[in-house]
């Protein structure tokens, strides 16, 4: 499972939530690097198995998502790993150039997926949801939350909506990202947006925000027992990066 939420506060500023839940058996992702795509100063944690990622912002105020899509139908023949799609948008000037590489993109040989992008040029009714269902790529139009996941994925659809749903209308909006995204309920654990299950657990939380002053990505670590085991934060503004590596 994984939960991606989002806010934008006028035509200007957004933020973006991502709770990654990942195997309990799978190897710790990298902490978000600063790196440089095609030029393009990005900011992306890095899943050491498949070497890509699973949610980037650049300068240009774009930030890409990318969650599984488990009822899709996976293609037949050897698969790439998903999380290079973000490698490949990562550098994108826009949401509109996300969705432009996105519909050249020879997909067979991804497991089916879904790509939400942002940036200050749309508003919150014009972002788009991309699904790859293994056969035919979808554009839809996308609401908060959007959740993955290969098991219980209708009832952790419900609860986590219903959950968003009432955090939207009853808390101040700069808290609701992460009133939701750490929500744990001992009741049911595996449903919750800080989701646990004896084989998978979310190990991290990932925040962006995009505004005229402000490009940072804020990383949490979780562990086992839900606690944040590290934090940090880094800022893709130009006259605030430090280059730390080149993807070619």
């Amino acid at each position: 499972m994984c939960t991606l939420s989002w806010l934008y506060h006028g035509n200007n500023h957004y933020e973006v939530y991502f709770n990654r839940d990942e195997q309990r058996s799978r190897l710790p992702a990298l902490e978000p690097q600063s790196v440089v795509i095609d030029g393009v100063h990005c900011l992306m944690p890095i899943d050491p198995v498949g070497g890509g990622s699973w949610i980037s912002t650049n300068e240009h105020g774009v930030t890409v998502c990318l969650l599984n899509f488990y009822q899709g139908e996976t293609p037949a023949g050897a698969l790439v790993s998903r999380g290079n799609i973000i490698k490949r948008l990562a550098s994108s000037c826009s949401s509109q150039t996300v969705d432009d590489r996105l519909l050249v993109m020879d997909l067979t040989s991804f497991a089916p997926f879904t790509v939400v992008s942002f940036d200050t040029r749309r508003t919150a009714n014009e972002t788009v949801l991309w699904t790859w269902d293994g056969k035919q790529l979808n554009r839809s139009h996308a609401f908060a939350p959007i959740v993955s996941a290969a098991k219980h994925f209708d009832d952790a659809r419900h609860y986590r909506r219903e959950l968003f749903n009432e955090l939207v209308t009853t808390v101040a909006s700069q808290e609701v990202g992460r009133l939701f995204h750490l929500t744990y309920d001992i009741n049911y654990p595996h449903l919750s947006p800080l989701m646990a299950r004896n084989d998978a657990r979310t190990v991290s939380f990932t925040s962006v925000v995009v505004s005229s002053t402000k490009q940072e990505m804020h990383y949490q670590s979780i562990d086992n027992h839900r606690n944040v085991d590290f934090r940090t934060s880094l800022s893709c503004l130009k006259n605030s990066i430090v280059e730390q590596g080149v993807f070619k």
